[in-house]
């Protein structure tokens, strides 16, 4: 039989987490609101007027605004999942027992989201180029993150190692 003892610098940043959390939602809120604003600027001739706000975007094609809405709708929906799944992971950690059944799917699940992050943001490139004027005569480059992939595998041989962790646990609570 363990003992297990709560895990004060896990509990901490899983509060730490859940802090970042809010702050990606209201951040990608606050950036989907600034660069809509900027988009129906730049389609309206260089000037949004709403009562009590003005917004002028001058020289600023509508694609490099369609750009950045397609960046964000990429980046901040994986980004939030991710760190929820985080959450999940450190608050069993701090509860003294990272083993459990569920962290294996959770380190899996994060490690699909940051491939599917990645896919999403190649199909991303590709038809932004393919349909968008951004408004230069340069196309956005699309470029292989290794370090993502290389966090996609580490990832699964984790999830796979909590597996058999957990695995092993149970089988503990099993022998005499």
């Amino acid at each position: 039989m363990t003992i297990r003892q709560h895990n004060s610098m896990a509990a901490f940043l899983s509060g730490l987490m859940q802090v970042v959390i809010w702050v990606a939602i209201v951040c990608g809120i606050i950036a989907f609101l600034l660069i809509s604003v900027g988009l129906i600027g730049s389609l309206n001739g260089g000037v949004m007027r709403v009562p009590g706000m003005e917004a002028y975007v001058e020289g600023v094609a509508p694609g490099q605004f369609i750009a950045g809405l397609a960046g964000l709708v990429v980046f901040a929906p994986g980004i939030i999942y991710v760190c929820m799944q985080l959450r999940r992971i450190l608050s069993t950690l701090a509860d003294g027992d990272p083993f459990v059944p569920e962290n294996g799917p959770r380190l899996s699940k994060i490690a699909i989201a940051i491939g599917a992050i990645e896919v999403a943001r190649y199909l991303t490139v590709i038809l932004l180029n393919v349909f968008v004027d951004l408004g230069s005569e340069q196309p956005l480059r699309l470029s292989i993150n290794l370090a993502a992939w290389a966090a996609v595998i580490a990832l699964l041989v984790l999830a796979q190692v909590f597996r058999e962790g957990s695995r092993l646990r149970e089988e503990e609570k099993m022998t005499i």
